[in-house]
């Protein structure tokens, strides 16, 4: 009888150090997902700057694609559109619209109300085409690199507004010889007419984890590589 007393009290100490490790398992899995879910920066400080560089407008040299829907069926296709001089484009049934300074927001309305004329409840989709032209504009801007990189000159600035400081290095094809990556400037024309110029250690960026320090850039901004004294 004291045997199997034993032996009961022995398969229950089992179950019990079992659970407990099982427990403990459970604990470190929900850590481990929480710490990786933890942004190092704030995905809101990206978005506002964003909204803030958003200035992409309709103007002379660009070109645009305008397509017009009625219950899911394309009736009307202007592709590769290229805005004049006098800012204007030629659209089928309407002739010649003026669209410079318009955003394709406000110009997508305007179409909307002007085919109400010829179609019912169309839908119309505007959207900017990126100029094969490296030299050509680019809807939302460029900016200039120079200095000790391997292909200095523009950069045209994504749709998405987001080029930071290393990927417009990258871009203009890397570092060249003797490039001072710890005190790169960039500078910026201000609305009010004033220029600011920051000197940046982007080295810190992959040495340290200092990603605030690879800034986004905005439209204008003229970065410059400095070379490195020996």
């Amino acid at each position: 009888m004291r045997k199997f007393i034993h032996i009961y009290k022995g398969v229950t100490a089992l179950f019990l150090v079992m659970a407990l490790f099982s427990g403990c398992r459970t604990a470190v899995k929900v850590s481990s997902v929480h710490d990786l879910s933890s942004p190092k920066r704030p995905v809101k400080e990206r978005s506002q700057t964003l909204v803030a560089n958003d200035s992409a407008r309709l103007r002379p040299g660009l070109v645009i694609n305008v397509n017009v829907l009625v219950a899911g069926k394309t009736e009307i296709t202007a592709t590769a559109k290229r805005i004049s001089d006098q800012g204007t484009i030629a659209m089928p049934l309407l002739g010649t619209v003026q669209v410079r300074d318009q955003s394709l927001e406000n110009f997508s309305t305007q179409l909307t109300s002007a085919y109400k004329e010829f179609f019912v409840n169309p839908q119309v989709i505007v959207e900017f085409v990126r100029d094969d032209n490296k030299e050509g504009l680019s809807p939302w801007g460029n900016v200039t690199v120079l200095g000790r990189v391997k292909k200095p000159g523009r950069i045209s600035l994504p749709a998405t507004r987001d080029l930071t400081l290393s990927g417009a290095i990258q871009q203009a094809g890397g570092y060249d010889t003797s490039a001072k990556e710890n005190a790169i400037r960039v500078t910026r024309k201000r609305p009010d007419g004033n220029v600011k110029t920051w000197e940046i250690d982007l080295r810190s960026v992959g040495a340290e984890g200092l990603i605030e320090n690879d800034i986004l850039l905005e439209p204008d901004d003229v970065v410059f590589i400095p070379e490195l004294i020996f």
